[in-house]
């Protein structure tokens, strides 16, 4: 014989109310049916909106694709909506649906054809410290409406928690200059008192019938074709070998470790054999490398400065330097290694127009 205690007369209860329910839905089933409500999304949910009810119905949303094959949102205005609760909905920003759709005010007319883009430049953002985000955006000079919706902030007056990591519309560029962002401390490599230059033996040199034997993948800056003859008669002035024993962290024979060798006011020297390495990476990342060194890069050249490619030789880029200037014929000449091959040194002539040539790294 089962017990009724009181945990026994509660699941009897519950169990009771169900089958009640049960019953009650399947006779009023029609009910139901005839009481179907159209789907809609809620923008209370995803922005909140001091408990206003707002919804955005369906019907009134179209998407388009652009001349550049980006997504473009096409939404119909409705009698109660305003731009902070459209940019809510959609994950953008009130300034960037004015942009789209050339707004000088805030007011909309029900029936109006909005473009909405959801392609937000901006920045992730470590919140170090609590702070109100009303003080967060006025110490920063940040668009506040812009911070709220693309943070899902309902009030002014919410806290960002330390840690938090939050989205603002602007460029890195930009928040360095507001200081939001701090730039990075530059490693300081204290200047070489040794006076030394490396000498280049220019003893031996190559005749014309033993640079045929290296095998060459590229032509030199003339317009010629892709033989071994006609990379000694075009751009190629002169050409010898250079062996010296130089630590600088490069590839010993390519054209990193030499164009480093020659270039003491960027890879200044420790001792005779020795050099500082301010920055590393293929010859193609030297523009970018040079650039988070600190180092003055640009795009004209300059007699002494370092020169980048993007692609010569090889995938990995090249580089050399620059050993004369002619800007009125639009011609250089570059001293560089491994253009015919490792521990051979050319100099050439080159076009600066080279669509091939990333930059010229100047040093500081």
């Amino acid at each position: 014989m089962i017990k009724f205690n009181r945990v026994n007369y509660f699941k009897f209860v519950l169990s009771l109310c169900f089958i009640v329910f049960f019953i009650f839905v399947i006779a009023n089933a029609n009910l139901f049916e005839n009481n179907q409500e159209q789907l809609a999304i809620n923008s209370s949910f995803i922005q909140g909106d001091d408990g206003v009810s707002y919804e955005i119905n369906l019907d009134n949303v179209n998407v388009n694709v652009d001349d550049n094959n980006n997504g473009i949102i096409e939404y119909t205005v409705q009698n109660w909506d305003t731009l902070l609760k459209v940019a809510g909905v959609f994950w953008t920003t009130v300034s960037s649906i004015q942009k789209e759709n050339n707004l000088k005010q805030n007011d909309l007319q029900a029936g109006q054809v909005l473009k909405v883009s959801n392609q937000v430049d901006g920045i992730v953002y470590t919140v170090p410290d609590k702070t109100n985000v009303l003080v967060f955006a006025n110490k920063y000079n940040l668009n506040l409406q812009d911070l709220m919706t693309l943070n899902y902030v309902q009030d002014e007056t919410e806290l960002f928690t330390p840690g938090q990591e939050i989205f603002v519309n602007i460029t890195k560029d930009k928040a360095y200059e507001l200081w939001l962002l701090q730039k990075p401390v530059p490693i300081v490599i204290p200047k070489s008192t040794i006076t030394y230059r490396p000498t280049i033996n220019k003893a031996w040199k190559p005749s014309i019938k033993s640079i045929n034997k290296i095998a060459v993948t590229t032509i030199a800056s003339d317009d010629t074709e892709s033989d071994d003859t006609n990379i000694t008669k075009g751009g190629i002035i002169s050409s010898w070998t250079y062996t010296k024993k130089i630590k600088n962290g490069f590839a010993v024979g390519y054209c990193t470790w030499y164009a480093a060798i020659i270039s003491p006011n960027i890879f200044p020297y420790i001792n005779e054999t020795t050099q500082d390495r301010p920055f590393g990476g293929d010859a193609r990342q030297w523009c970018a490398n040079a650039k988070a060194a600190w180092l003055r890069v640009g795009s004209k050249p300059s007699v002494g400065a370092v020169i980048v490619y993007s692609r010569l030789r090889s995938s990995a880029g090249h580089v050399g330097k620059v050993i004369n200037y002619y800007p009125d014929d639009g011609k250089m000449i570059i001293r560089d290694m491994n253009y015919v091959g490792k521990f051979v040194v050319t100099e050439r002539r080159e076009n600066t127009d080279n669509g091939a040539i990333s930059c010229y790294i100047y040093g500081k």
